[in-house]
């Protein structure tokens, strides 16, 4: 795994929260780090949310904007990251935040740098990090657009509900354009983070979308509380109903990663082997 992007939609399907949840919950090999970057234009929800304003804004997307200027992207990047950690779970100090935006108009700032974080996002994997996109409702469509182009996948979170459908279908299908364009990973990369609300299922929406629900998690409101707003977490939260899910979705979405690289890979291997045939 490397680059994970998530796009939101109107009404607030639970983008963020899902990439909490995911971010709480991945199992991490020894060594391994995972970052939640806050990429949303719009700007950043967990400091506010889920760490309830218990942590100063003074690192984060705008500061590494600013630092960007007078040193090395990557120099300028690690130390914007905040640890998730506490007394009882000293392991989520490999559970990084980049925290975003603090107002909107800091995002016209950022316009020269979106390309720069995604080669930064797309190479971490070198130095052992995986990375979590949010792109939140607007950021797939803007200059911010370029984290989706060239993530590994990129996970629409929704909800199964018309209003939800409504809003994913002319999402998709400008997700599709802009995936498979010149700069794109190919609109194979792109997913749905079904949120188990309203009457329509995963089939349902794979059948209506045309693309496939790559994982799911379950409608718990007070849970996702606890990641939205930072209401206080009970004493079984991470081993409750919408925890345990986003524990189990990391599967078949590492697994979409490992397919979507090996089809990539297979034709440079074929070409490469053709190549060395035609020099001996």
């Amino acid at each position: 795994m490397a680059m994970i992007t998530l796009v939101g939609l109107p009404g607030a399907p639970g983008a963020t929260s899902s990439a909490l949840a995911l971010l709480r919950t991945w199992p991490l090999e020894d060594g391994r780090r995972l970052v939640l970057a806050e990429c949303d234009p719009d700007g950043g929800a967990v400091l506010p949310g889920a760490l309830h304003g218990t942590v100063v804004a003074d690192r984060g997307l705008r500061n590494l904007t600013e630092s960007s200027r007078t040193q090395d992207l990557v120099t300028a990047f690690w130390p914007q990251l905040i640890a998730l950690e506490n007394d009882e779970k000293r392991s989520e100090r490999n559970r990084l935040l980049l925290p975003g935006l603090t107002a909107m108009h800091q995002a016209s700032s950022l316009n020269p740098v979106w390309s720069q974080l995604a080669g930064l996002f797309t190479g971490i994997e070198k130095h052992d990090h995986d990375v979590l996109v949010d792109l939140g409702r607007s950021g797939a469509f803007g200059p911010a657009g370029i984290l989706a182009q060239r993530a590994d996948t990129v996970l629409v979170v929704m909800r199964g509900t018309l209003r939800s459908m409504h809003a994913a279908r002319s999402r998709i299908e400008n997700l599709r354009t802009l995936m498979d364009s010149d700069l794109g990973q190919g609109s194979s990369a792109l997913g749905i983070l079904l949120i188990r609300q309203g009457p329509y299922g995963p089939r349902e929406v794979q059948d209506e979308l045309g693309v496939r629900v790559v994982a799911e998690l379950p409608y718990q409101p007070e849970d996702a509380a606890v990641l939205s707003d930072g209401a206080p977490e009970g004493r079984k939260f991470m081993t409750g109903k919408l925890m345990s899910a986003a524990r189990d979705a990391s599967t078949p979405i590492r697994q979409t990663v490992a397919t979507r690289r090996s089809r990539v890979a297979a034709p440079l291997q074929q070409r490469l082997l053709r190549g060395a045939s035609g020099a001996r």
